[in-house]
């Protein structure tokens, strides 16, 4: 369906909608920041009592929640409001036990960093520049990392974006068949950590930047995997990277440049042992697919957020990893507007 097809041209409402579709939005961006959700955890509560305990104002305060339950966010019964069932799984902290997937990470750093960068989009289009204020320069992760409540933001982001995904992640890879596994920009460990735990014969091993391997160590403890997965302190651009039967990164190839991205490809080649497998997960551009409009999103996102991010084209990827000496490239859908690309090295 072309772009012209999805409003129709008699509907100057669906135009309009689509236009000011930052409105409901904020609305669900403001209840998180203000522990309204957390608050109706504790209970119902009415618009008074709200008020009062969140220290709002009483103008507005009616309208915010009556049109949050009319998003569906919130359930109303007469003037008492408590939060939906999917607003209690994924929007309170700790929600079923800690392990119902969260969001609040991610959507603290979306309004607090995304959402005005997106109001910079036009100069970032005229540009090509970055237009969060994170960061100044291109090297965004020294930076990041630098900054001990930049760097917890960053962490809590993407593992809100990787969580969902390891149910599939564990599945969808034989597993069975390598004895060790090593994930390049792996953050504290959160993925690989569930990936060794499902199958406890890996060996499993994460690379990232020195910075990470306190934030590491004590995530290890948390999840009782101290021990099972290790930390190896290195820049997978400029250090050697240990060999491994599986090699695979996620959610990360999406911030470098098409020249980065050969170089990275070509260095995993080279750490993957004979016999054994790449493994990449990234929003990944595939035409004909329902995440494609999402994507494409995702990709100007990249541009307001990095110095280099922009997405990829699965047709792309496919060819780098096939230049790099991959004997067989394999896709398939994870989930999440997700997929995963599997690249097989041939034996020795």
């Amino acid at each position: 369906m072309t772009s012209t097809e999805r409003i129709p041209a008699t509907d100057p409402g669906a135009l309009l909608g689509q236009a000011m579709a930052f409105q409901p939005a904020k609305l669900v961006l403001t209840g998180l920041e203000l522990g309204l959700f957390r608050l109706l955890a504790e209970g119902p509560a009415t618009t008074e009592q709200v008020r009062e305990k969140l220290g709002l104002h009483q103008r507005g305060t009616d309208h915010f929640l009556r049109a949050l339950a009319e998003l569906g966010v919130l359930e109303r019964d007469g003037d008492t409001y408590r939060n939906s069932r999917a607003t209690e799984r994924f929007l309170v902290p700790g929600a079923d036990g800690g392990n119902g997937g969260f969001l609040g990470g991610f959507l603290h750093v979306a309004d607090q960093v995304m959402y005005p960068a997106w109001g910079r989009l036009a100069e970032a289009l005229r540009t090509g520049e970055p237009q969060a204020a994170t960061y100044s320069g291109t090297n965004m992760f020294d930076q990041l990392y630098g900054d001990e409540n930049k760097r917890n933001d960053f962490v809590s982001m993407a593992e809100d974006a990787s969580r969902p995904l390891i149910p599939a992640l564990v599945e969808a890879f034989d597993w069975s068949a390598h004895k060790s596994v090593l994930e390049l920009g792996g953050c504290r460990g959160n993925v690989l950590a569930q990936v060794v735990r499902a199958h406890p014969h890996l060996d499993g091993t994460v690379l990232d930047l020195p910075q990470l391997e306190p934030a590491f160590d004590e995530h290890m403890v948390t999840l009782g995997m101290t021990g099972r997965v290790r930390f190896h302190a290195a820049d997978f651009f400029a250090d050697p990277l240990p060999e491994a039967d599986v090699v695979m990164i996620g959610h990360c190839m999406v911030d470098w440049t098409d020249e980065q991205r050969r170089t990275l490809i070509g260095r995993a080649f080279h750490a993957v042992r004979p016999g054994g497998a790449f493994l990449i997960w990234d929003p990944i551009i595939v035409e004909g697919q329902d995440s494609y409009l999402r994507n494409l999103i995702r990709s100007l996102n990249l541009q307001l957020m990095t110095p280099h991010g922009v997405n990829y084209r699965l047709e792309q990827c496919v060819e780098w990893l096939l230049g790099a000496g991959f004997a067989e490239v394999t896709h398939r859908p994870l989930g999440h507007d997700v997929t995963l690309v599997v690249a097989r090295k041939g034996e020795a």
